[in-house]
């Protein structure tokens, strides 16, 4: 899915979606806005658009993104965890944010509280602000934030908490964190009068496996497939979730298969992993930031097969935001592990909120491969990564045409719809013959108005 095309599937959604349609480049309304949202369930601000049209606001720079993510940190409080970010739409530029449900409600701006009232930015009265303190947070009894029996300071990894703090002042998203590490973790509700929480356990632990078993992430290598009797390796990984992910990043770099492809009408080859490395990299972020860490047996369980990779993880992605095993609809980030997935942020490991599903889909499709799918089953979600091209779907027009067209001859689109005496329309026909050029069935040649298609040896399904 390109930016475009999410950007259309969430105004699309606008009625069933949170969103405020702030046309002009105005940094006060803004924020109010993010403070609103944060007090209510998230969503979407998209700058540049007034909810029936793009609107023109002034070439936006990067100093200016990073002159309102300071002024989100330091400006709003408790500190918040907000994706923001340029796009340019139909040679408009516009600015989406993502706002996440805050997990410890109430959040203020300049010492005042905000909320959203029929799709609308107000000031929260007294009685606003008293709902939200009385409310039930589905975060604040969240597992990450509970208290983790007999662990104490001196079970976690001091250098990686310092590491955090360091990344996140070199990204600039850490302005107004306390620089000391047990001040950052209190800061985060990760301790609390020196109880060590089960967040601060799985994210900086020295040994996690000595208070939760679940913290394991298992890689299988089955190179004969499931059902096969032997494996090549498997490796048990116990660490905290950084060091995780960077001995579960390192196991693909070693393990990932080199694809070497040839050009069209050309002696050159290009050398390419069958997996992007991007699109593994948020697959396992997915699986650690979002997974359900209260499911004692919910390990991590990579398979990897011959022609694809398997990541399962306790805990099921809501209903809505994925149709089917592929359809991804535009949506907000939704948060089991509100503070864990802050402090992948903080660290850099989680830039797209609320894209990170889109960005995997989108990069196999770029290389065309086999779309992933994402499947639940018994309170697990499993993706499936595909190293095999993505399947051409041939209809019965296209059967037809291949059929029945002369080898050594060069046939144009305008042909390719008079073959169809004028039924099929031009962007139909672009789209049949693109296909049977993928699919390796027809070969293209010349460009411009001068481009023909010409039938090659390669056979088509016995079926359309």
């Amino acid at each position: 899915m390109n930016e475009q095309s999410f950007l259309n599937e969430l105004l699309r959604q606008k009625e069933f979606t949170a969103i405020e349609f702030i046309s002009e480049w105005d940094i006060e309304k803004i924020l109010q806005s993010i403070c609103a949202f944060l007090n209510t369930d998230g969503g979407w601000i998209i700058v540049g658009h007034n909810m029936h049209k793009f609107t023109e606001i002034q070439h936006i720079t990067e100093n200016d993104i990073n002159d309102i993510k300071l002024k989100v940190n330091d400006c709003i409080f408790p500190q918040p965890l907000v994706y923001i970010q340029t796009e340019l739409i139909k040679e408009k530029q516009i600015v989406l944010l993502n706002v996440l449900k805050g997990s410890r409600q109430p959040y203020s701006y300049k010492k005042k509280y905000f909320v959203r009232t029929s799709n609308h930015t107000s000031i929260a009265s007294s009685d606003d602000v008293s709902l939200i303190l009385r409310s039930s947070n589905q975060y604040n009894s969240s597992w990450e934030k509970q208290t983790a029996v007999d662990a104490s300071y001196t079970d976690l990894d001091d250098t990686e908490i310092r590491t955090t703090i360091e990344y996140s002042n070199r990204l600039g998203k850490g302005n107004t964190l306390p620089d000391t590490s047990k001040e950052f973790l209190s800061y985060f509700q990760l301790i609390d009068y020196n109880y060590i929480k089960n967040g601060s356990v799985m994210l900086f632990g020295i040994k996690p496996t000595k208070f939760f078993s679940q913290c394991r992430v298992r890689i299988t290598n089955m190179p004969e497939g499931a059902i096969g009797d032997s494996f090549r390796d498997v490796e048990v990984i116990e660490d905290n979730l950084f060091v995780s992910f960077d001995r579960v990043m390192k196991y693909f770099k070693l393990n990932n298969p080199i694809i070497s492809e040839f050009h069209k009408d050309s002696a050159l080859r290009t050398d390419r992993e069958m997996y992007p490395t991007d699109a593994l990299d948020e697959a396992i972020v997915n699986a650690m930031v979002h997974r359900d860490y209260g499911d004692m047996s919910g390990e991590i369980t990579i398979n990897i097969y011959k022609n694809k990779i398997e990541i399962i993880n306790s805990g099921e992605i809501p209903s809505d935001i994925i149709k089917g095993k592929t359809k991804i609809e535009a949506h907000h980030s939704v948060l089991r592990n509100p503070t864990i997935a802050h402090i992948f942020f903080l660290r850099g490991k989680m830039e797209k909120l609320g894209r990170g599903l889109s960005l995997i889909k989108k990069r196999f499709e770029e290389l065309r491969q086999k779309s992933p799918e994402w499947t639940f089953q018994s309170g697990y979600t499993k993706l499936t990564l595909y190293g095999i091209p993505e399947e051409i779907k041939v209809n019965q027009r296209m059967f037809d045409f291949i059929h029945q067209i002369e080898p050594n001859i060069g046939y144009s689109r305008e042909e390719y719809m008079a073959f169809f005496k004028d039924e099929v329309k031009e962007r139909t026909a672009r789209m049949d013959l693109q296909k049977l050029t993928e699919g390796g069935w027809l070969k293209k040649i010349g460009d411009g108005p001068q481009t023909r298609y010409s039938i090659t040896s390669k056979k088509m399904p016995e079926i359309a």
